[in-house]
């Protein structure tokens, strides 16, 4: 399969989860999570890097899953590359119907620089981020008093100058739109802005802006348990869609034997639109099983809403050895 036909395969695979009915228990294809997942890759290929908790040489398959449970994206990263700067690609060029507005990663995909991001492409960015004591609070004006915060924010460098955000918002407008479009591919274009310092004034605005963003997050994490519980559940899923790729990428004892970058894209996608199929198929049954349980004069009807505590993610009736014989004339 040529990496556009997996494309457009994933995305009908998407559409078709989220036109179920149990899958609108689970969310409405609005938020999202990713994180990343490694493999041993012991070949000797340019795109090789070492992972301490394998201990050995891996490859890293980033994954991006929205709450209805659909994969919807994922690509393959080196091992010593961060996930911060991968974050933007699954939202900007993925090709799905899913209208995304709120995204949850793990430490790994957190950087002020994202926070800005997120906000210039109108969406909010959810970190789980670990050692939150340790995390700064901002301010914007000096003279203001900001109450029992005061204590947090009453340093010099805990205060944003916004006549630097000011000065570069046309830029930062155009970078971000570029980024959307696909002129420049996001995860480079932010590779190369985290490397500036604090001498670039163009770095400033965009790290001083999702500086702002960040308190308000943090602020509202620390008040908001729905908010918590929300990331906390969105990573929990991408952790599932792992483990269902764990067992089914067994071939080689797990390892990847790909050599050249397309061929580890390939196996990438081909992984994810597996892992699709399986969710699609079981999100599938249970509807066909809730719809047969329940009919429409059925006075005695079932609990709908405990279908929210129930995930497609389970193989035990998925035969993953064996052989696969597949007649084109039925699928026609």
């Amino acid at each position: 399969m040529t990496e556009e036909a997996q494309r457009a395969a994933l995305a009908a695979l998407v559409h078709a989860i989220s036109r179920l009915d149990a899958t609108l228990h689970w969310g409405d294809g609005r938020t999202s999570a990713s994180d990343g997942q490694r493999f041993a890759l012991p070949r000797k290929v340019l795109q090789q890097t070492y992972s301490t908790r394998f201990s050995d040489f891996a490859l890293e398959f980033y994954s991006f899953v929205a709450d209805n449970y659909a994969p919807f994206y994922s690509l393959p990263i080196e091992c010593t590359d961060r996930d911060s700067a991968f974050v933007l690609d699954g939202l900007c060029y993925n090709e799905s119907d899913l209208e995304l507005e709120e995204h949850y990663t793990d430490t790994h995909g957190y950087t002020e620089i994202n926070f800005a991001a997120f906000a210039m492409l109108g969406r909010r960015f959810c970190p789980r981020i670990r050692g939150l004591r340790k995390q700064r609070l901002y301010r914007l004006d000096a003279g203001r008093d900001y109450g029992p915060l005061a204590g947090l924010v009453s340093r010099a460098d805990r205060t944003i100058d916004p006549q630097v955000i000011v000065e570069q918002w046309d830029r930062m407008g155009q970078f971000y739109a570029s980024l959307e479009r696909g002129h420049t591919t996001a995860s480079v274009a932010l590779k190369r802005l985290a490397s500036c310092t604090a001498k670039n004034r163009f770095y400033r605005a965009n790290r001083d802006l999702g500086r702002i963003f960040k308190t308000e997050f943090l602020l509202s994490y620390l008040c908001e348990p729905q908010l918590r519980s929300r990331i906390r559940r969105g990573l929990l899923k991408v952790e599932q869609l792992h483990a269902l790729a764990r067992d089914v990428y067994y071939g080689r004892r797990g390892r990847i034997n790909a050599r050249e970058l397309h061929e580890q894209m390939n196996s990438c996608s081909c992984l994810t639109l597996i892992l699709a199929c399986v969710i699609y198929w079981q999100a599938k049954e249970i509807s066909r099983v809730v719809r047969w349980c329940q009919p429409e004069d059925d006075k005695d009807k079932l609990d709908i809403a405990l279908l929210e505590h129930v995930s497609p993610i389970e193989w035990d009736n998925v035969i993953l050895y064996g052989q696969y014989v597949l007649d084109r004339a039925q699928v026609r």
